[in-house]
């Protein structure tokens, strides 16, 4: 048993051997420290420091969110049709307006002001200064300090009006004001050595620091620098506000704190020293033991997934992975023969869906026909009987023959061609238009894909029609796609029955179903893969347009494109 989990064994030894040591040392550094937590307050500077500033960033944060709250609010909205109101309205408004910017002023715990920019009336709204119009530069959510008003502001900018939010910098001074423990003496400042400080603090003393911190504090998030001012040594650690862009510094003797340190650094250095080797030493034999086996394992599985179910995997790892080879070996040979299977039976399925489908289009296709030569016997009209029968005729001859499923386009457009002339005899208002490129001609298409389309524009959309009827049908060779437009100035369907056509070809097979664009989706899908299918829209002639598009795969010479069977 050990044997075929040695390797488990192992690791789970040498993981217990890692954490007897680690907490071994760690036990022994906390009860080191505990002896001197007095003198080493500075340890949880930084933490602290992180506490104050993602107050201030979520204060700032929340300041920033009434902003965009403010710009999708309803009665801020209406200042975008303020223009287009009488004085009285206007000042309805902004009563309105300024009455909602309280209300967010007063939501929050900072002192702030709210203010907005009407830019169709150049007015301020909430606020009672004399202030020229916000900049173009100032359109998005950057808090920025006016040195001038001791202040910090923002602006959130649309077509309409500008939102501004400020407040005042005696917030930042309460915040570290508030902060001050013993000897600590917590300050902001910015890039351009502006200090915010509490109100006991020595600013010339501060701004020595600052200048001794200034390349230290450039492009640094957060840290702890030790700096000299005066033969003594300071321990100063800064973090940076991400909303604001200011650094909160704080500083503290470092001989307070160093002893203690000092004595368990050397201790520390030795236990990562260890931990070190012996990570060393674990990770060259789990690279050994198991990654090498795993790579093993995924290069199995790479091949399997490109289609090469040959692969076999004949090394030998002496271990439990040896189980795993064995039993992937016989997963592949399995999944080997159930694919040639599959793709057998769906190639024989495939054929006879497509002879399925297109036995249901023939029967369609002749109803209206010999409903056409009915009505046209009685009324005498034995030339457009003979064109009927000699169209209908040379339609039978192509349709029939399923041993050959597949034509040319050029075929197609024939049969489509004849349909249309017959039709004309039927209705001399009919006109029609086939635009086919030469080189789209020789593709290779299913049988009667174009013509039950032509048909429907006939029966539901010209013979419902008063007046002139008239179809046209395009050719377009795109980079990746062929399309067939048929299109018609019918009577045509609204967006809503648009819709619902299209949903209702894109259901699942039915025996039942009847609907000649679903019998063409079907086939369409069947031959081609994806993408292919039918598109449907409203037709600029007035009709329905529909457009049959597959991909652009044929190679010159109109050889047929050979669809991929999805498993």
């Amino acid at each position: 048993m050990f044997k075929h989990y040695r390797t488990f064994y192992t690791v789970l030894l040498l993981i217990l051997l890692s954490m007897t040591i680690v907490m071994t040392m760690y036990t022994h550094i906390i009860n080191t420290s505990l002896t001197t937590v007095q003198e080493n307050i500075q340890a949880n500077n930084l933490n602290r420091l992180r506490q104050l500033v993602n107050h201030v960033d979520n204060s700032v944060d929340q300041l920033s969110i009434q902003a965009i709250s403010m710009e999708v609010n309803p009665t801020i909205k209406l200042l975008s049709a303020i223009d287009i109101l009488d004085n009285y309205e206007q000042i309805k408004l902004r009563t309105e307006v300024e009455n909602m910017i309280n209300l967010h002023r007063f939501s929050q715990g900072w002192n702030n002001q709210i203010s907005v920019y009407s830019h169709l009336i150049n007015k301020w709204v909430g606020t009672t200064e004399i202030t020229s119009p916000p900049e173009e530069e100032n359109s998005t959510l950057v808090w920025t300090f006016n040195p001038s008003k001791e202040r910090f502001e923002t602006y959130r900018r649309n077509d309409d009006f500008t939102i501004r939010i400020t407040f005042q910098k005696d917030n930042l001074e309460q915040i570290v004001n508030n902060a001050k423990i013993q000897n600590n003496h917590p300050f902001f400042v910015n890039s351009n050595h502006s200090v915010i400080i509490d109100n006991n603090s020595d600013k010339d003393f501060l701004q020595e620091k600052v200048l001794a911190l200034s390349k230290s504090l450039t492009n640094r998030e957060e840290g702890t620098e030790i700096i000299t001012i005066d033969r003594t040594e300071y321990m100063v650690n800064f973090i940076r506000s991400k909303t604001l862009g200011w650094y909160l510094v704080d500083y503290l003797p470092l001989d307070v704190v160093l002893q203690p340190i000092n004595q368990t650094r050397n201790i520390f250095y030795a236990t990562c020293t260890i931990l070190l080797i012996g990570s060393i030493i674990t990770l060259i034999y789990l690279y050994r033991k198991v990654q090498v086996p795993i790579i093993t394992m995924l290069k199995g599985v790479q091949s399997i997934r490109s289609g090469d179910y040959s692969y076999r995997i004949n090394k030998k790892s002496n271990n439990e992975f040896d189980i795993l080879y064995k039993n992937f070996n016989e997963m592949v040979e399995e999944i080997e023969e159930l694919v040639e299977r599959v793709y057998k039976e769906k190639v024989i399925s495939r054929e006879a869906m497509i002879k399925k489908l297109q036995a249901q289009i023939n029967p369609h296709f002749l109803y209206n026909c010999l409903f056409f030569i009915n009505n046209m016997n009685r009324l005498g009209n034995d030339e457009a009987v003979e064109a009927m029968t000699h169209n209908l005729a040379a339609y039978f001859r192509y349709s029939t023959r399923l041993d050959k499923p597949m034509t040319s386009l050029a075929k197609e457009i024939d049969v489509v061609e004849n349909y249309l002339n017959i039709q004309q005899l039927r209705m001399e208002r009919l006109k029609f238009e086939i635009n086919i490129p030469d080189s789209m001609k020789s593709l290779v298409i299913p049988k009667l894909l174009i013509q039950p389309l032509v048909e429907n524009s006939v029966v539901h959309g010209i013979e419902n029609k008063q007046g002139a009827g008239f179809i046209r049908i395009t050719g377009i060779i795109e980079d990746k796609l062929y399309r067939i437009i048929v299109e018609d100035n019918g009577k045509g369907m609204s967006q809503e029955d648009i819709q619902k056509l299209y949903e209702r070809i894109h259901l699942p097979l039915d025996d039942k179903m009847g609907c000649a664009l679903w019998n063409i989706n079907q086939r369409m899908e069947i031959h081609y893969g994806n993408p292919a299918g039918i598109e449907i829209t409203k037709s600029t002639l007035g009709g329905l347009c529909i457009t049959l598009f597959w991909p652009n795969h044929n190679l010159e010479g109109g050889l047929p494109y050979v669809p991929i069977i999805n498993s």
